[in-house]
């Protein structure tokens, strides 16, 4: 946050942050409110208002960390999942002693309901991903939760220590973005309006950071696993536009989702056939499967990103075994998805694809 913010009296504080922030703006707008107001009225929004603030897509990584992490330690006092809450806020506090590119940045936090119904909705960068020349946004796919989102933070930490090994590569800065109610278990996996729900959000969010980014050249790269890629496909095949990504990457996917109504054809399906039903370029979306994946086989929603027909490319996985182990250290996969991140496309290994 700018170090020129000035406290005010808490009265005052409050005084000045009464009017609700943008709700439903988009990105660009929601920037330009932001930047229109001074530093005491930036700072008496983020004590006013912290989870209004902290859900604005557009604004800095360090503004919605700061609002988000005041929402966490609440949760983490006295909400419905403390134990969880307190072992992020707890993760996140410590790597705030360490490195600045493995300080984890909580970009966005809604506290789970009763039970955990709903969700939590978490979204953790590890790195700014303002400032990095290469951010890779992960979504994960069915299971995951407050209370297992440290798995999904151990895998962009491994993409992102991977991607600083090429040569050359600049910073990369990696994302969990658990911003959508994920199916709890293969039953709900099978249903497509966790996607259809969390496609809209998605696609603000991947806005959003291009909004906040300082680099004009920077790299964007949306990564999809499970149904996470199912998310990722029909965020892609909205109506109007699709995500602001530079390249897709879909690892275990289940198929790829569902078509905006307004862009099928007469004679187009729902589901997210091959490449052309989303707004990436072929040459620009990149998929990976195990042999002995049974996800991938699965094609629940839709053709396999991998079959023959789907278009784009397949990259090797070699040393991962099974649905799990796209971003084991050491195994093609992991590798290849390090040099999409940071465009080193003539290093990547593709292999032929498959039937189904």
């Amino acid at each position: 946050m700018n170090a020129a913010v000035q406290f005010g009296s808490a009265s005052s504080l409050q005084a000045q942050a009464t009017a609700p922030p943008p709700a439903g703006e988009g990105a660009e707008r929601n920037a330009a409110w932001w930047n229109g107001l001074s530093a005491d009225q930036q700072q008496a929004y983020l004590q006013a208002q912290p989870a209004a603030i902290g859900a604005l897509d557009g604004l800095p990584a360090e503004v919605r960390h700061e609002a988000n992490l005041a929402v966490l330690r609440e949760d983490a006092a006295g909400g419905h999942d403390r134990d969880s809450a307190r072992a992020l806020l707890e993760r996140i506090e410590n790597s705030h002693n360490g490195p600045e590119t493995e300080r984890i940045h909580l970009l966005g936090y809604t506290p789970p309901g009763p039970g955990n119904s709903p969700d939590a909705r978490v979204v953790a960068s590890i790195g700014n991903p303002d400032t990095a020349d290469n951010v890779a946004v992960y979504v994960p796919g069915t299971g995951t939760d407050l209370s297992n989102i440290g798995g999904s933070i151990d895998r962009m930490d491994d993409l992102r220590a991977q991607a600083e090994l090429v040569p050359n590569s600049g910073t990369t800065s990696t994302i969990v973005w658990l911003g959508y109610d994920a199916p709890d278990n293969l039953l709900q996996a099978t249903q497509g309006g966790y996607a259809r729900d969390g496609a809209p959000d998605l696609r603000d969010f991947t806005e959003g950071l291009a909004e906040a980014r300082q680099h004009p050249d920077g790299r964007t790269t949306v990564i999809g696993h499970s149904y996470g890629s199912t998310v990722v496909g029909t965020a892609d095949a909205m109506a109007g536009r699709g995500l602001a990504a530079d390249d897709i990457v879909a690892m275990g996917s289940p198929g790829m989702g569902y078509e905006a109504p307004e862009r099928q054809g007469w004679f187009d399906g729902p589901m997210v056939d091959n490449v052309g039903d989303m707004h990436i370029d072929a040459e620009h979306f990149w998929a990976g499967a195990a042999a002995n994946d049974p996800v991938t086989y699965t094609e629940v929603h839709g053709n396999s990103p991998v079959d023959w027909s789907f278009g784009g490319q397949r990259i090797g996985t070699d040393g991962a075994s099974g649905h799990s182990e796209y971003w084991d250290p050491g195994t093609e996969a992991l590798r290849n998805q390090a040099y999409i991140v940071t465009g080193r496309y003539d290093q990547v290994d593709t292999v032929r694809r498959r039937f189904g």
